[in-house]
């Protein structure tokens, strides 16, 4: 087992920020003598956020209690481009992006960090799901899904995509995956590396994990796919896509992006839900909840008037809600609680702020506080 080491050498679903962590801005990590003395942490099972937190120079992960009191802020250092994710069970896993480039597994019930597993310099790991205790790593530059048993780290294996990338850089560029059933799908963006990140021709890729190999293969109408969402009712896959993003002056956001349904019955796409010109903002990263997506809009405000609108989209006629309006740029994650009836969204500038699930209203006008640091990215732990 790869243990944690403090020299160890480690983009948001933004390519906009993937950018600055390009520039060299993400690569340290917090001096240890700047966190809290380590105390016992009365975690057990409770339910807790757990945030990961950067100002894109220093990161740290924190945790709270929904249900009770306790928090426990800035509790070890991480590096400055990381995002979380959680799938039951006691690990927790932090993704360290570009220029660290590991795997860092965080014990539920102690908050330590248990297990390190490096990978390949500037391979840019960017999802991981967990199916039969083995893990499953997506990454931004590598052609290939690494699967690692979750208990050791140790390699267990590889899903080649090569076949599925584009001509110009040969890189996929997996950006998410998410598993229906025994079925193992994944988000290939296919950007051009060498021309700004430009969309090329996107992919949804369905995989059989026991043969590790793509059995069906779908061209996205929309480019740059920034999130996949299922629908368990009606087993449609909604795929959302950011498209060209900006302007090549980074002034403007360009319109051409969309969400998409896909037919997991006959893995064809059923048609647009909405798209961005009639949002009239840049479609990110949605999530399922109840019948609808919730979602992150840019709208296309020129800066410092630029503002993010998070959205509920009706999967019955496209209704859409307003929720909240934060500072452009200033996302730092949902999540749902639907044993509390909350909405969690992670304002960088404000704090942890909490909504109610059903009506949409915001529940307190204290916010939650999970670091000295904004927060990037978070889970609901229950």
């Amino acid at each position: 087992m790869l243990l944690s080491n403090p020299s160890f050498q480690n983009w948001k679903s933004r390519p906009f920020l993937s950018l600055i962590s390009l520039l060299g801005l993400g690569a340290c990590v917090l001096d240890n003598s700047s966190l809290e003395n380590h105390k016992p942490i009365p975690v057990q099972d409770k339910p807790v956020i757990f945030s990961v937190n950067s100002d894109y120079v220093t990161g740290s992960y924190s945790i709270f209690g929904i249900d009770s009191t306790f928090s426990k802020l800035d509790i070890e250092p991480i590096h400055s481009d990381a995002v979380v994710r959680y799938q039951g069970g006691n690990d927790i896993f932090i993704l360290n992006r570009l220029g660290r480039d590991n795997l860092q597994v965080i014990n539920r019930q102690n908050l330590k960090t248990v297990m390190q597993v490096p990978f390949e310099a500037k391979s840019n790991p960017y999802d991981i799901v967990l199916k039969d205790s083995l893990l499953y790593i997506g990454f931004l530059n590598s052609d290939k899904i690494t699967i690692l048993h979750q208990k050791d780290g140790m390699k267990a294996g590889e899903i080649d995509l090569s076949a599925y990338a584009d001509t110009v850089d040969h890189m996929p560029e997996t950006t998410q995956m998410l598993f229906v059933g025994n079925s193992l799908y994944a988000l290939l963006g296919n950007l051009d590396s060498k021309h700004g990140f430009s969309p090329l021709q996107s992919r949804l890729v369905k995989i059989d994990v026991a043969t590790k190999a793509v059995v069906k293969s779908l061209d996205l109408p929309y480019g740059n796919p920034a999130s996949i969402a299922y629908d368990p009712i009606s087993n449609i896959m909604y795929v959302s896509c950011h498209g060209i993003l900006l302007t090549p002056d980074f002034s403007a956001l360009v319109l051409d992006g969309g969400i998409v349904g896909v037919n997991l019955s006959t893995f064809t796409v059923t048609d647009t839900l909405i798209t961005e010109k009639t949002l009239v903002g840049g479609v990110n990263a949605a999530k399922y909840e109840n019948g609808r997506l919730v979602m992150d809009l840019t709208d296309t405000a020129a800066p410092p008037k630029t503002m993010e609108h998070i959205l509920s989209i009706s999967l019955k006629d496209a209704k859409i809600t307003e929720l909240v309006k934060l500072g452009g740029y200033q996302l730092g994650g949902i999540d749902f609680d639907t044993t509390s009836n909350s909405i969690f969204i992670g304002d960088r500038t404000n704090g942890m702020r909490v909504f109610d699930i059903h009506t949409g209203i915001e529940k307190s006008k204290t916010n939650l506080s999970l670091s000295a640091l904004p927060i990037s990215d978070f889970v609901v732990i229950r």
